[in-house]
């Protein structure tokens, strides 16, 4: 078995359950450097032709299947996020057939989401993508095998915390140079009433991006559950809103947003939950806080209402969709909530004003 020479060509020799196979390679003496991966084509070819199996398409480039993977994928709620990532595996690798991806591709992209500052957590994501984009791959015939069938990823770090007083104003007081700093685009204008919402509400980036006038009534945003992550999927649930309460500083900052055509809140040409990368970075570095980042102030907001009154309470201003068995008990009721977030929203006034 292996590449030999017939003259000053090369041939590929193999052997299957005692077939002898014997395949030109059409590269001539000189030609070594395309020899592995033309020895690999023809291997799968000889496969595939021995067991009867489909042979994998050697055409499919990488752009062209990433059109035909989020075609496929339009459901998925994350859908932005993932082609925002398959944007960036796109600027780092070069467009290639899908077969042809090797394990240095692999690794590149590893360390330029390390060197870019992303945590292992979120270098784990990038790779989970790939790898389900090369599965569906191989589910369409296109690869006969994952190249990130056996990669390792990272020992995630678990743990998440609220940002103390002192932090907070760090964060808001960083906010100052941002504003001012015009490559952050439009949007250099809202963050500011953007971090602040989250702050008092504890809504995630996605859903104050997304949020409607029409899901607003009087001092309550009811969210329908299709729209937030609560839902569990094939989860039986009689709920079909996540109601979110909103403290005098919520209504202050949507009260002062001008009136957009399309019925949004915030006056946002784009709604990517990826507006907020480069600014959250930048916070990191003007702040101190080196480990911000915009789902902090999610874990903050909770944090501030469970110590003033009840992790259920809590639980039902974030609209989790559970916390403990013992929490199945206890069930808050919507003036309690008002006074839980009026209580955040007087604290956080008191940090960052209104």
């Amino acid at each position: 078995m292996g590449a030999y020479l017939r003259g000053r060509w090369w041939w590929y020799r193999r052997t299957i359950d005692k077939h002898d196979y014997r395949i030109p390679l059409k590269l001539h003496k000189g030609q070594e450097s395309m020899l592995s991966a033309r020895i690999k084509q023809m291997d799968d070819k000889i496969t595939a032709d021995h067991y009867g199996l489909p042979i994998p398409d050697q055409t499919t480039k990488l752009s062209e299947y990433v059109k035909a993977y989020l075609k496929r994928k339009a459901h998925k709620k994350s859908l932005d996020r993932d082609e925002q990532r398959l944007d960036y595996i796109q600027d780092v690798w070069p467009d290639l057939p899908l077969a042809q991806y090797r394990r240095v591709h692999m690794d590149d992209l590893e360390r330029q989401l390390k060197g870019d500052g992303l945590k292992p957590a979120t270098v784990n994501r990038y790779m989970e993508l790939v790898r389900h984009l090369f599965n569906c791959a191989i589910e369409d015939g296109i690869l006969s095998k994952n190249p990130l069938a056996h990669y390792e990823p990272y020992v995630e770090d678990g743990t998440r915390r609220a940002l103390a007083d002192d932090e907070i104003k760090a964060v808001f007081a960083a906010l100052e140079p941002i504003k001012a700093n015009k490559r952050f685009g439009a949007v250099r204008f809202l963050v500011r009433d953007l971090m602040l919402f989250a702050l008092v509400t504890g809504m995630r980036l996605s859903e104050i991006l997304n949020l409607r006038h029409d899901q607003i009534h009087d001092d309550t945003i009811a969210l329908p559950m299709s729209a937030t992550k609560s839902r569990r999927r094939g989860a039986p649930s009689k709920q079909r809103f996540k109601i979110i309460t909103l403290a005098d500083i919520a209504l202050g900052v949507i009260a002062r947003q001008p009136e957009t055509e399309d019925g949004y809140v915030f006056a946002l040409s784009r709604r990517h939950p990826n507006i907020m990368f480069y600014i959250s970075k930048t916070i990191r570095e003007l702040s101190g806080v080196h480990d911000f980042t915009f789902h902090a102030l999610r874990h903050t907001a909770s944090t501030i209402i469970s110590s003033q009154s009840s992790l259920a309470t809590a639980r039902a201003v974030l609209g989790h969709a559970d916390i403990k068995t013992t929490l199945r008990y206890t069930h808050p009721g919507i003036d309690e909530q008002r006074a839980s977030v009026s209580k955040l929203g007087t604290h956080i006034s008191g940090l960052v004003g209104k």
